[in-house]
């Protein structure tokens, strides 16, 4: 073989190439298109598609109600996106429109375009009337003409575009509709796990306060619950899922259900020794087949008892933060027994959990709540938790539910971020001097 027909070879090879180079470019472009999920991205990849069949160097999407997120970007060959700036929309690169003799020309049919500056298209448009983006343009300019065959091209695109424009839109919707449903299943899922109201016993003030941390998500959550079998004893229980979705959700209602029947079903003596109703819960629980399986999921619970005549709190925790007391002049924190979570130790629990007993006097405050409080930070990477003591200083002599709402507010305008987890605070105040000690 010669040294001119190698050349030669190369010559035609290299004319091939440069032949399949605008159907290489079309099947990459209708990739592009294929794989954006939104209308955002369906126009970004429209820009660009236009640009590489066309050959033209800056492209714009231009919402007619300037409303699109991409109105404030342009794409040119050489730079990428980058911010389309304010200058004369007449230009060169004029791609707020197109224009012909310095007079803005309306757009329609599938091969829309004008002229700018002369006999020659610089500047070609279609128009996109999709539901996804609303009425949009879709422009280009390079300073050399198109050709017919281009503005067909582009007419072709666009067609493709607005189909896109249409499925991302109607994606977007069922989204927003599945959304809406899973905000009403878990407000009415919630709504189960909490009481409507706190119970009513002389002597007592008691209020309560959870607040989702999403909207249409699925927490898991935190629950509360209260049992009382005789005017002067209430149980009580404040306990939080680890895990989200559907699944935590359910062992939520387990765990708040097998302790109300251990405690109002008969299986425990009343009033209810707090211990004994944690050991009786970490049983049920870990007999559960698809409990022990699953190395994530555990449960934090405290559970209280407390005598009003008596003025005795009685606790036992399992995993749970230690709560407050709010006395006159001071705030304390008992020195709880904790022992792990529920699910954290798969060993049988042969003996019931530890508890605290502590004596209350008329005023005194207890304070109860979930790690979505404790656990907020603010900018300098400080736990709420850590503050808690000096924002409850000055409750002594709050309701209850003056108490819950001074906490809730505190939380959110210390932390820096939107809370993570749920808010749960629980406040039980003693409004009534013990008869008996």
């Amino acid at each position: 073989m010669t040294a001119r027909e190698t050349s030669a070879d190369a010559q035609r090879r290299g004319d091939a190439f440069e032949a399949c180079a605008p159907e290489a470019a079309a099947l990459d472009a209708a990739a592009a298109l294929a794989a954006a999920r939104d209308a955002e991205a369906v126009l970004r990849a429209a820009v660009e598609a236009a640009c590489r069949l066309t050959g033209s160097v800056r492209g714009r999407a231009v919402p007619r109600d300037r409303d699109a997120a991409v109105a404030g970007e342009r794409y040119s060959v050489a730079a990428g996106w980058e911010p389309a700036g304010s200058g004369d929309p007449r230009g060169e690169h004029a791609l707020a429109g197109v224009f012909a003799g310095g007079a803005a020309v309306e757009l329609s049919g599938d091969a829309a375009a004008a002229v700018s500056g002369g006999a020659e298209v610089h500047a070609a448009a279609v128009p996109l009337a999709a539901a996804g983006a609303g009425p949009v343009l879709l422009a280009v300019t390079r300073p050399e003409a198109y050709r017919a065959a281009e503005l067909a091209t582009l007419s072709a695109l666009a067609r493709l575009v607005t189909l896109r424009l249409d499925e991302a839109g109607a994606q977007r919707r069922c989204i927003t509709e599945y959304c809406a449903t899973q905000a009403d299943i878990a407000d009415r899922l919630q709504r189960k796990l909490l009481p409507q109201e706190p119970p009513r016993l002389d002597g007592l003030d008691i209020a309560f306060s959870c607040r989702s941390a999403s909207a249409g998500v699925l927490s898991g959550g935190d629950f509360i619950d209260f049992y009382s079998r005789s005017p002067g004893s209430l149980a009580f229980a404040i306990g939080d899922v680890a895990g989200k979705g559907v699944d935590a959700m359910a062992v939520t209602f387990v765990t708040k259900y097998v302790l109300r029947a251990a405690v109002q079903g008969g299986q425990l003596s009343w009033p209810t020794h707090p211990g004994e109703a944690l050991q009786e819960l970490r049983t049920a629980l870990l007999e559960q087949p698809d409990y022990v399986d699953d190395v994530e999921r555990f449960v934090t619970v405290l559970f209280g008892t407390l005598s009003v005549t008596r003025g005795l709190l009685q606790l036992a925790s399992a995993g749970h933060p230690t709560p407050f007391l709010v006395r006159a002049g001071h705030v304390e924190r008992p020195l709880l027994l904790t022992e792990p979570a529920i699910g954290v130790e798969l060993g049988a629990a042969l003996a019931p959990y530890p508890q605290e007993t502590i004596e209350l006097r008329r005023g005194d405050v207890a304070v109860f709540f979930t790690d979505g409080l404790t656990d907020l930070r603010d900018a300098a990477d400080v736990y709420f938790e850590d503050v808690l003591a000096d924002v409850l200083a000055g409750c002594h002599d709050l309701t209850a539910a003056a108490v819950v709402e001074k906490l809730m507010r505190a939380g959110e305008a210390f932390s820096a971020r939107p809370p993570a987890d749920d808010l749960t605070v629980l406040c039980i105040r003693v409004t009534a001097a013990p008869a008996v000690h």
